[in-house]
Order: C-alpha cells, then sequence, then structure tokens
C-alpha cells in the first residue's frame, strides 16, 4: 500500500501504486480548505442552543461533575450533524430508488423531501445515464462517490444532491456552499468509474479500494454540472462552475490536503545533541 494515511487508518491521496486504498473525496477538500467562518459559528451557536434548551440537565450536572457536563456539551453538535446526515443518507437512497424507477420506503420524516424531489422530476423530466458509483483520478490521485450523470435541459451534466431543513425564507444559510464547485469539478474530470463493491470502511471512514488491473469504465463526457437542493419547502436546480480556474484551484486544495496527511509530519528532524565541552585540566 502506498499513500498518506489520515485517521481512522484512512488514505487521502494516492501516487499511482499497483493497488491502493483511497480516501474520499470530501474528506479531501475538508482537511485542503480547513474549517470555515460558517462551520464554526454553526458549531458555537448549535453548542449554544443547546445548554440554553437544556439547562435543567447541565446546571446540575455540571454542579455535580464539571468534566461530564464539558463533554455533553462538546458532543452537542454531533447530535444535530449525525441527525442531518442521516437524513440525507435516507433521502439519496429516495431519490437513486426513484430515479432507477422504483418505489421508495421514506420514513414521516424524509417524505416532505421526496415530495419536492418528485416534483423535480416531474418538471424537469431528466434521464439518467449513470448512478451513484466511486470515480477515480489515477493521474492525480483522487476518488470518490459521484451521485451520478443525467441529461437534463439538452444538457449532459454531473448533478450532485444536497438537503437542508430550512425555508427559503428562514434567514438562515442554505446550500450549495462553494466548495462544492470543487468536489464536482473532481467528479466531472475523473477518469474512470468504479463498482460500489470497491467501497471499504475503516474507523468509521469511507475510502475505496483502486487497482489498475480491474476493467473500469471511463467516465461519461459532460457539459457541466449541477446541484440539486432538496428541502421540505422546495427545491433548486443550480449550475455549478467546474471551468479550468475552478480545476486548478482544487488541485491547490488537494496539495494543501497531501501537506496536512502527508508532508507536515515530515517536516522535523531529531534534536541536534549538543557538542560536549572538554573539561579543563
Amino acid at each position: 500500500m502506498a499513500g498518506a494515511q489520515g485517521t481512522g487508518g484512512e488514505v487521502m491521496l494516492y501516487d499511482r501504486p499497483t493497488e491502493t486504498v483511497v480516501g474520499y473525496l470530501t474528506t479531501l477538500l475538508k482537511l485542503g480548505l480547513g474549517t470555515s467562518d460558517a462551520l464554526v459559528n454553526w458549531a458555537v451557536r448549535t453548542t449554544a442552543e443547546y445548554a440554553v434548551d437544556n439547562h435543567d440537565v447541565v446546571v446540575p450536572l455540571a454542579n455535580r461533575d464539571r468534566d461530564a457536563a464539558v463533554k455533553l456539551l462538546t458532543d452537542a453538535r454531533w447530535q444535530s450533524s449525525s441527525k442531518a446526515a442521516a437524513r440525507g443518507t435516507d433521502i439519496h437512497k429516495a431519490a437513486e430508488t426513484l430515479a432507477l424507477g422504483g418505489t421508495p420506503e421514506v420514513s414521516n420524516e424524509a417524505l416532505p423531501y421526496v415530495e419536492q424531489y418528485r416534483r423535480f422530476l416531474h418538471i424537469y423530466e431528466p434521464t439518467f445515464l449513470m448512478s451513484e458509483a466511486p470515480v477515480y483520478s489515477p493521474t492525480y490521485g483522487y476518488a470518490g462517490t459521484c451521485d451520478g450523470v443525467m441529461e437534463i435541459g439538452r444538457r449532459r451534466v454531473v448533478f450532485d444532491y444536497k438537503t437542508t431543513a430550512h425555508a427559503p425564507d428562514s434567514g438562515k444559510s442554505r446550500p450549495p456552499f462553494a466548495e462544492v464547485a470543487l468536489q464536482m469539478t473532481a467528479y466531472k474530470r475523473a477518469e474512470c468509474v468504479g463498482v460500489l463493491s470497491e467501497q471499504r470502511y475503516a474507523g468509521g471512514k469511507r475510502y475505496y479500494l483502486y487497482s489498475p488491473d480491474v476493467q473500469h469504465e471511463p467516465m461519461p463526457e459532460t457539459d457541466g454540472a449541477v446541484c440539486i437542493v432538496i428541502s421540505p419547502y422546495d427545491f433548486m436546480v443550480v449550475p455549478v462552475r467546474t471551468d479550468d480556474e475552478t480545476w486548478r484551484h482544487f488541485r491547490h486544495v488537494m496539495e494543501n490536503a497531501r501537506w496536512q496527511v502527508s508532508v507536515s509530519r515530515n517536516v522535523f528532524g531529531a534534536p541536534i545533541t549538543a557538542p560536549a565541552k572538554e573539561v579543563a585540566a
């Protein structure tokens, strides 16, 4: 195996070995871009809201066990993000089933999102050419899961689903966010398409086992990309830039990620031992 080792046994980048573990593209973007102000503000606000809404639990706990109360508040934001991630996964699965002509089973919470997705299918009548699959770039050393390729409005585009619980008039930020352009540019410019059986998990992280000796289909040629944003109240189809400038910035971000998981771990040598002073006679 070759590459740069990440957390949980995950390898983010690879350097064209005969077989390697390949990391998830969105994790690579998080490493390369760092934590945005929006995400920091969300984490702070989520923690503060939890403390205010649950003060009858937090205050007595803090009086008994300060460390336990700190841990409770520290972990509070993950409850919100885990719930949103689970919702997004359910809606992705339902969308894929609908795209293939099936009838998905959905929870009551996911149902309003699925109804908005049905509206999208009815209004735009897309033709799906590729559904969720890993895509690889052996040349540049990255991989990720592409939601698919569709024909919509006489254009063949890479597409990606994003979900939000916020209404258009909520005053809160809604996707897509700028890093989506980097993600979709990487999908569009990937060279080959794999199969989901190449997907693996370790330490709660997703990665792919890629071998150039295994037959892979070429990535379909596309005219661009769109982000399909779905909420319980509406949907949007947003064109996304995937031009040469965005591609150039993606490669810079990828090198920043390489610094984080590989180069930065080898920039220091062993401490220099001071020469022993001669003892005067």
